[in-house]
């Protein structure tokens, strides 16, 4: 009989022993198991987090370091935040590179700019001021179909500036460049294979007041047509208009309505942000500009340099801590 109590003793003492580490197993195993978890979430936050960061911070580029001007170029219901090209140092004169006689009466020193069949407009920051550039078509040196015709009316151009570029400015061209007052005309027509344009320039501080262009192209022109024109009329057309901005977009503006261009940002102006899907554009309101010359455009939408990270924390951390202490306290007591 002592024998067999012994033995239900040291069996029962197992049994207890065994259940005594089994939920202790267990209870480790539970404060592993929400380390684990909670560790997993603290992570994930934080990985979001620095996503956040690097994508935001990483939108932050333009192609003037991230410091140019901005303005704000408005058609009707549709406004695009634009910066000047140039680099500050450059001379526009000489970045335009204008060729007369014998060497085709275009812009040399913007081919790579330049769109077929396409005017376009752009600021430039030069060390000689801020410039407001026209150019049209694109230089090819071969006489053939292909020419075009424009006349843009410009109200509110500083009237301490000037025509600082005349594309063509020779005597005898049927391209014609006013200033009276605060209203400026200029009228180009051009042949198939030449490129046309000009430069407004000012100092930087006087591009203050709002400027509104009121284009006439094609048949609207005071220009039209050219004497020098080859095939008939139809196939020396203008067929789209661009505005051009330093960071490399481009936008498609509609060739029948005015533009308005003010300093300043689309929502600083009051203006709101929105596509235009004008003739000519890839659908999101920004010109394809890629068209034998290889030129892209990106997308439009001004990226802020601020992050904003909400949820948790630091705290995450200190909630780890507290349920590790609150577990190891439950396992000492058993």
């Amino acid at each position: 009989m002592k024998r067999s109590t012994n033995s239900s003793s040291t069996k029962g003492l197992y049994e207890r022993l065994n259940s005594s580490i089994a939920g202790r197993l267990g209870t480790a195993a539970t404060v592993a198991m929400v380390l684990i978890v909670v560790g997993s979430v603290a992570m994930g936050t934080v990985a979001s987090v620095n996503a956040q960061q690097g994508t935001q911070s990483g939108n932050n580029t333009s192609g003037n370091g991230g410091a140019a001007e901005q303005f704000a170029v408005t058609q009707g219901n549709n406004c695009y935040t634009v910066s000047p090209l140039g680099n500050d140092t450059d001379n526009v004169v000489s970045f335009y590179n204008y060729r007369g006689e014998g060497s085709g009466y275009s812009s040399r020193g913007t081919t790579d700019l330049q769109v077929e069949d396409t005017s376009q407009m752009f600021l430039y920051k030069g060390n000689g001021g801020l410039s407001l550039v026209f150019l049209h078509d694109r230089f090819t040196g071969n006489a053939s179909s292909g020419g075009g015709a424009v006349t843009l009316e410009m109200h509110g151009l500083p009237v301490t500036g000037g025509w600082t570029v005349k594309d063509d400015g020779y005597a005898g061209s049927n391209d014609t460049f006013t200033f009276n007052e605060s209203v400026a005309t200029a009228s180009w027509s051009w042949a198939g294979g030449r490129s046309d344009g000009g430069v407004y320039q000012a100092n930087p501080n006087a591009w203050n007041s709002e400027v509104k262009i009121v284009p006439r192209f094609n048949r609207e022109s005071a220009s039209y047509p050219d004497p020098e024109w080859e095939g008939d009329e139809t196939s020396n057309q203008v067929q789209r208009w661009i505005v051009r901005s330093g960071d490399g977009e481009a936008h498609a503006l509609n060739l029948y309505e005015p533009v308005m261009i003010q300093k300043g940002t689309c929502g600083q102006t009051g203006n709101q942000m929105t596509d235009s899907g004008a003739g000519g554009s890839n659908g999101d309101g920004q010109m394809d500009t890629s068209t034998e010359m290889g030129t892209t455009s990106t997308d439009s939408g001004g990226s802020s340099n601020q992050t904003e990270a909400t949820g948790p924390g630091f705290g995450i951390g200190l909630t780890v801590f507290a349920l590790a202490a609150a577990l190891i306290a439950i396992l000492r007591r058993r």
